[in-house]
């Protein structure tokens, strides 16, 4: 279970760089890379990849993501006016949720921290993917970034928007394709480690004059807005589907249950989930008889059956699609990799 967090400024920022830090640590293992940069492996039963933090100049912090969790994993946030983040998404997705609204915040996307209080959600969904930057800071320690220019040009052009176009930022929209390519250059760099600092400082000041430039600010959004209604309604239907296996349901079924036009709900899920409904159904039913098939010894057709599948022979075909392996060539490869209970025949 990837669980529940909480982060606050409420106690100044490096007590919230404290807890960002216990936060890692009760989901990876820390290794140190030198030339001020960590990575957090995400251990194998919360999830697969990693989280690396570099430090930068005056405590700017620079965070690359590439994590999938196994488990839905939510992080509850309460940050002052003086806590400064941007935060770009470069592939996959996670859900925003905060006092200004609600957004499913996906690839190409950018967020621009207001500089008032917010408190809100983060919200990763379980078996998707999600590769990202971060940008962090206390607020004063930006301007060593600006440069000659100054913060105030922030003030001027980001601050300076009206309220709901800067609610919207807040949000998430769509980086214009050289402000994009700036974050990817990011997330990809492969200079020697001890080196990153220096070149991660130049691309933050040339996102931030992109940013400030307005020529290069984010405009609308990729797609349709979902309402947080909308996404309460749509983060029901995996559970829905799991207490129903037997039922045979429909996108136009789930639709009325929900009350909410089918092509929104279809739209939707893809955005919340990165997959169509009964595709990420398909894949959460495998990957609990993965789990029955390791720490049971039911038989692969009872099994089948309390995955919603009525044929084993049909149950065994998508197993071995989906893992490489029959059920029962899965469950003595992973008793036997754990030193468990051994083979077992079924």
């Amino acid at each position: 279970m990837a669980g529940r967090f909480s982060v606050t400024s409420a106690r100044g920022f490096a007590d919230l760089e404290r807890q960002y830090r216990a936060f890692y640590a009760a989901v990876a293992e820390r290794r140190e890379l030198g030339g001020g940069a960590v990575v957090h492996e995400l251990r194998p039963e919360v999830g697969e990849g990693r989280i690396t933090v570099y430090e930068l100049l005056e405590g700017v912090t620079l965070t690359l993501y590439d994590v999938e969790f196994h488990d839905e994993l939510v992080l509850d946030f309460d940050l002052g006016g003086e806590y400064f983040e941007l935060e770009y998404c470069v592939d996959g997705l996670m859900l925003l949720q905060a006092g200004t609204g609600a957004s499913v915040f996906g690839a190409g996307q950018l967020s621009i921290s207001h500089s008032r209080a917010s408190a809100g959600r983060l919200t990763r969904p379980a078996g998707q993917r999600y590769r990202g930057v971060s940008v962090a800071a206390e607020r004063a320690a930006t301007t060593a970034f600006f440069g000659s220019v100054g913060a105030g040009a922030w003030e001027e052009s980001v601050e300076g928007m009206p309220a709901a176009e800067r609610d919207a930022h807040y949000l998430g929209r769509q980086a214009p394709p050289e402000l994009a390519a700036a974050f990817g250059d990011l997330f990809l760099c492969t200079l020697p480690v001890r080196f990153r600092a220096l070149y991660y400082e130049a691309k933050v000041m040339e996102v931030l004059a992109r940013i400030v430039s307005r020529d290069d600010v984010p405009r609308g959004p990729a797609q349709p807005p979902l309402a947080e209604y909308e996404i309460e309604r749509i983060r029901t239907v995996p559970a829905l589907l799991m207490e129903n296996l037997h039922e045979q349901h429909t996108g136009e079924s789930l639709a009325r249950a929900l009350r909410m036009n089918p092509k929104r709900l279809s739209h939707g899920f893809k955005q919340l989930y990165g997959d169509t409904i009964f595709s990420h159904h398909r894949n959460e039913c495998l990957r609990r008889a993965s789990l029955l098939l390791v720490e049971t010894d039911l038989s692969v057709a009872a099994i089948a059956l309390r995955v919603g599948y009525s044929s084993p022979s049909n149950f065994c075909y998508a197993f071995k699609k989906r893992f490489g392996r029959t059920p029962r060539q899965y469950r003595v490869g992973r008793r036997s990799g754990a030193g468990g209970r051994g083979a077992d025949a079924a």
